[in-house]
């Protein structure tokens, strides 16, 4: 091989120079490189290369017979020997043995493709330096290469069969990526990969290695242009100098080498490798060894991926025959049997491993009458012909169901090698679906010849369109005998002044496809209908009109019904004008659309002026957005409601509205319109604020007796403090500490009589945020000194977490003292000796977006049959005298503005109340 690469690579240099080709064989080729050429004698000539180097290892001269084979470097005079040596090898040299005459293999640069491999010994001259001789062993090295690339390419593809042979299909790119490694490690490639021809025109990456580091493009599942790759018989280094190739455009690579394998069936695939260092020629294995691996490769691939693509196929096949309920089968009309697949034997009912069975015995499963067909049929059968009928299983004893199967074959072959294949497959649920439909078109046939409407169907011949059929309601709607009607005749029953639109509604039947009309007709009796006629045009494959479907429904009384609201509308009109209650609507952005006189009057405006304004010019923010959140995901499930508003009217006065609207959906179901009626609660609303005020000073007048020890204790402090202070006037220190102390009871002092007076005023208009707990820590502040002088333990329990909810914290205040109070008087009133005891605590709600807070007692309870009556106005158990019967009533009112509930139940012995508010977050 070396010898036939020789011949090419230096043709020009030993074929057609005659004066080198004697200096070959007869006189050594000396090429002179200093002044020094006479030192040479001509005992050398019979070495195939001779070097005269120097004491600092520079080549002086050059010989030999195979000296025209050697690269002389570029600049002239003496270089180093390590300039003529193959630096691609990486091997690295040390002279001193050289000098001492030991014989050495040097690969020395060569003018061709592959280096001059040497077998060299230095002999000492008379000075310091020494002549290299040596024998050309390039071909005894490339069969040594070879004979190891060989061996190295067999144990490779042993490593494809056993890595390769047990793999699970999924494992399959991660072990011919395991392959790739070692191809890619053993010859020297930073990246391979193995290509499969797909369907789309291009090549798919199956699996690929890349190095650590690499910077290739080569990646699963990639696809690559398969055209150049078709063009490929044997292995192929492409270069970039080359020319242009499609495949390094698309991998942005300088040079691949591609490996074209023949698969055994027929498919295309290919091994790319990328290599390490750009040269114009690679080593490692021959093309040959190249074609060996990644043939053996590809078939190994495509034979797993065939294996397992037949093995998902029959999974595929069974599964299909077991959901369809049927399979294959085979009649040999020799022996009169059946071979069976096993879904087919299934579905006969055979029993488990049963695959063959006579035709007596199939005869003997199958309804009588479909017994003797299929019998005369598989005598009469040709060869060639088809056999297709539907069968009845005989019913199996108890089951009332049967069972239909649908035969198909074709009879194969002549005489005795005669064989019948076909299919059978279950058509039971098919049939049952029939039976269904036919009896549902049954009824629906019946449905429309009682309809209230006429069904009716209309011929397009040449742009006319001639009548059908009408359904038999027609009789019954119209008293007439349509069917052997003619157009003309139904035209001539139309009312005159609509004979213009019923012509109209032919033509735009035609023309658009569709038309919705509505027309008088003289029914048998001579009497007038109103008929809504709807008509759709049919069309036929190529798009022209076949016939035409429609439907009259009889609207006279609609009609009828229409005039007396038209006459009836200015009454209703005058109503709503006049009526005492406020009227309006409004649309989803709150602008007014109609507004009635007397809420004009109201508002202190004309009517005119309010249309086109918007509710929060009246009403706040809070309000407005409760308005708009009721938009939001509205239906008809919820499309009443009732609210209380506040106006605010010039002068900073303050109206309530009770509010009730009702939303209007337009086709889609969306929110087209809001319409309300609503009526003045101003006076009701003042009341209760009065009510509720009234109720908060009663609470406060009886907490005043518990109050005055609240206040006598700090005085008395301050007495004992500023007491002490006068029998000790020197000691500053001692006198520091009593006017301290002093102090501190005048904040105490100060604390209690401010929050009195916050709680007594009038509470405020908006709700705002605020902790409901520290009502609860302010009302034990009011009560807790009097509850503990009369023998009463109130606990209350911190909360886990701390909320915020919106409304009044003076108002939640105000409930909490009323129910402690009926605690106390329920716990003061009780026969029994024992701890009194009442507790406040907040517990979290089970419903997300709630707050509860419970108070408790240990009183006995509430007799169930007052629980339901314990929150009316004016309704109390105290004795005469005790009680005005308000605090729950109002109690009650005051959490319902909040948004939330006030409820009572027995619970551990006691009366539980639970006040339920929503979280700021929900509200």
């Amino acid at each position: 091989m070396f010898d036939f690469i020789r011949s090419i690579a230096g043709g020009s240099a030993s074929g057609n120079d005659e004066s080198a080709q004697e200096s070959h064989s007869s006189v050594p080729l000396w090429r002179p490189i200093d002044a020094r050429e006479e030192l040479w004698a001509p005992k050398v000539a019979h070495w195939d290369i001779c070097l005269e180097v120097d004491g600092g290892d520079r080549v002086l001269r050059i010989g030999g017979r195979e000296a025209h084979r050697l690269q002389r470097p570029a600049e002239g005079g003496p270089r180093p020997l390590g300039d003529y040596l193959e630096r691609r090898a990486g091997n690295e040299q040390s002279f001193g043995g050289l000098r001492r005459g030991e014989r050495v293999d040097l690969l020395l640069r060569s003018v061709g493709d592959f280096p001059l491999v040497c077998r060299v010994q230095g002999i000492a001259q008379d000075n310091d330096h020494y002549l290299l001789v040596g024998t050309d062993i390039s071909d005894l090295n490339w069969q040594t290469e070879t004979q190891e690339h060989k061996l190295h390419c067999l144990n490779l593809s042993k490593l494809l069969l056993s890595r390769l042979r047990h793999v699970t299909p999924a494992r399959l790119p991660e072990a011919v990526s395991e392959v790739l490694e070692s191809f890619a490690t053993s010859y020297g490639m930073r990246a391979m990969a193995l290509l499969l021809s797909g369907e789309t025109g291009r090549a798919r990456v199956f699996a690929c290695f890349v190095r650590a580091g690499a910077d290739s493009l080569l990646r699963q599942g990639l696809e690559l242009p398969d055209g150049e790759l078709r063009g490929l018989s044997v292995s192929t280094l492409l270069n970039v100098a080359d020319g242009r190739s499609a495949l390094l455009d698309a991998l942005c690579s300088e040079q691949v080498l591609a490996v074209p394998a023949l698969t055994r069936g027929g498919q295309l695939a290919c091994l790319l490798g990328e290599p390490l260092v750009y040269e114009a020629r690679l080593s490692g294995p021959s093309p040959g060894d190249w074609q060996h691996l990644a043939e053996q490769l590809a078939n190994q691939v495509l034979e797993r991926l065939n294996r397992d693509l037949l093995r998902d196929d029959n999974r595929k096949l069974s599964l299909l025959q077991d959901m369809v309920g049927g399979g294959w089968w085979r009649f040999r009309p020799d022996r009169a049997q059946f071979e069976l697949s096993s879904a087919v034997a299934g579905s006969l009912g055979l029993p488990a491993g049963q695959t063959q069975l006579a035709l007596d015995d199939l005869l003997q499963r199958l309804h009588p009458a479909d017994a003797d067909e299929l019998a005369l049929r598989l005598r009469k059968l040709a060869p060639g012909a088809v056999l297709e009928q539907v069968l009845r299983l005989r019913p199996e004893s108890g089951a009332g169901v049967r069972r239909w199967m649908r035969l198909q074959g074709r009879m194969q072959g002549r005489d005795e090698d005669a064989v019948l294949n076909g299919v059978l497959l279950d058509i039971s649920e098919g049939k049952e679906q029939e039976q269904k439909a036919m009896a549902a078109h049954a009824r629906l046939r019946s449905l429309i010849d009682s309809a209230p409407v006429v069904i009716y169907v209309q011929r397009v011949e040449e742009g006319h369109l001639i009548p059908e059929f009408y359904s038999e309601s027609a009789g019954n709607l119209l008293g007439l005998d349509l069917q052997a009607q003619s157009w003309q005749a139904l035209a001539e029953r139309v009312h005159a002044d609509d004979l213009d639109l019923f012509l109209e509604r032919g033509r735009e039947l035609l023309r658009e496809g569709r038309v919705q009309a509505e027309y008088r007709m003289r029914d048998g009796a001579g009497q007038w209908h109103w008929l809504y006629d709807e008509a759709k045009l049919l069309r036929d494959a190529q798009g022209m009109p076949r016939e035409a479907v429609g439907l009259w429904l009889d609207v006279t009384e609609r009609h009828q019904a229409a005039e007396l609201i038209a006459a009836s509308e200015e009454r209703y009109r005058v109503l709503v004008e006049d009526s005492p209650a406020l009227i309006c609507r409004y649309s989803t952005d709150l602008e007014l659309t109609f507004v009635n006189r007397t809420l004009a009057d109201f508002l202190g405006e004309p009517v005119q002026a309010l249309l086109g304004r918007r509710l929060d010019h009246w009403l706040a923010e809070h309000d407005c957005n409760a308005l708009r959140a009721r938009l939001v995901g509205a239906s008809a499930g919820n499309a009443e409601a009732s609210w209380e508003l506040r106006f605010e009217m010039p002068g900073q006065q303050f109206r309530w509205l009770v509010w009730s609207d009702r939303l209007l959906f337009d086709d889609q179901g969306r929110v087209r319109e809001v319409q309300v009626v609503a009526s003045d609660n101003t006076a009701v609303r003042r009341a209760q604020q009065q009510l509720a005020q009234g109720a908060k000073m009663a609470s406060l007048g009886e907490m005043v007796s518990g109050m005055a020890h609240e206040m006598k204790q700090p005085l008395h402090v301050m007495r004992m403090a500023l007491f002490n202070a006068r029998q000790r006037p020197d000691d500053a220190q001692y006198l520091n500490e009593k006017l301290t102390r002093a102090d501190a009871q005048i904040d105490r002092l100060n604390r209690v009589i401010s929050h009195m007076g916050v709680f007594s005023r009038r509470s405020e208009l908006d709700m705002a945020p605020f902790d409901p707990f520290h009502a609860c820590e302010e009302a034990q502040q009011l009560l807790g000194e009097n509850l503990a002088q009369q023998g009463i333990t109130l606990e209350l329990q911190p909360p886990g977490q701390r909320f915020q909810v919106n409304g009044f914290a003076d108002q939640l205040e105000q409930v909490l003292i009323n129910l402690l109070a009926n605690a106390r008087d329920a716990l003061l009133g009780r026969e029994e000796e024992g701890a009194r005891w009442i507790g406040v605590s907040q517990v979290a709600c089970a419903e997300p977006g709630w707050l509860e807070l419970h108070v408790r007692d240990n009183a006995g309870g509430i007799d169930p049959a007052l629980q339901e009556r314990i929150f009316e106005a004016f309704f109390t158990t105290k004795p005469a005298g005790k009680g005005t019967g308000l605090g729950l009533s109002v109690s009650f009112d005051l959490i319902r503005n909040m948004g939330g509930n006030l409820s009572v139940d027995n619970f551990a012995g006691g009366a539980r109340f639970v006040i339920r508010l929503p979280l700021l977050s929900s509200s």
